[in-house]
């Protein structure tokens, strides 16, 4: 299925789904707590939320910046968001492709790209995108999938879908010229969504992926997000 068509499809249940999910919770709370340690103490003039999908994470960025760019490559997705902070002068939406951005040259002091990138063919074009209207001493945050994980192993998504090894992943970011600092795992212990649906599971699995996010084990995570500086 292509990534356009699959995601029309889900962004009808897309938020409902996550909103009553502890799986969603415990992976949304981690991304969440990478965002912030990594910006704690800045503010930063204009951020770009690439591939914003229905806007989940646009309030992390308007909590930062003075000014919010978020795009995405799937109309219905970017509908809801739209919905959500039309009314907020701070952030303008538009359709974009990650391998052809927009935006001039040094443009942003801040970018998030999450749970994106494995879904964009030819994820290298995007990356040099993403480092050409990246700022000097700007702070970047790229999700990947990793092929180490229990995701990948029950992975049954049938639109297109890379996934890298950790040291892959920094290499291509190397190769566009941004600097890998941190590397945070998602998934590392949970199994299947379902999982966390079981008394006291919530906690547990809570515990141990805030515990280990930062460790050697985030390279058997089914989702990590690398911080990068240019």
């Amino acid at each position: 299925m292509e990534v356009r068509t699959a995601y029309e499809f889900i962004s009808k249940d897309y938020d409902a789904h996550r909103d009553r999910s502890p799986y969603f919770k415990i992976i949304e709370g981690l991304t969440r707590r990478c965002f912030l340690e990594n910006t704690a103490e800045k503010t930063y003039e204009k951020g770009l939320d690439l591939g914003c999908g229905t806007g989940r994470n646009i309030p992390y960025f308007l909590e930062k910046c003075g000014e919010v760019k978020a795009v995405d490559y799937t109309p219905g997705m970017l509908s809801h968001a739209r919905q959500i902070f039309q009314d907020d002068p701070r952030v303008e939406m538009m359709i974009a492709d990650a391998r052809d951005l927009p935006f001039p040259d040094e443009s942003f002091d801040l970018i998030g790209s999450f749970k994106v990138l494995p879904h964009v063919p030819n994820v290298e074009q995007a990356l040099r995108e993403i480092a050409r209207v990246a700022k000097k001493r700007s702070t970047i945050f790229t999700e990947f999938y990793s092929p180490w994980s229990f995701r990948w192993l029950l992975n049954r998504m049938k639109h297109h879908t890379h996934w890298h090894k950790v040291d892959q992943a920094t290499d291509l970011l190397r190769q566009a010229g941004l600097h890998p600092r941190k590397v945070y795992g998602l998934r590392t212990f949970v199994i299947t969504e379902y999982l966390c649906y079981l008394p006291g599971a919530y906690r547990l699995f809570d515990y141990l992926e805030n515990r280990f996010t930062n460790s050697k084990l985030n390279r058997f995570s089914g989702y990590y997000i690398i911080v990068s500086e240019k």
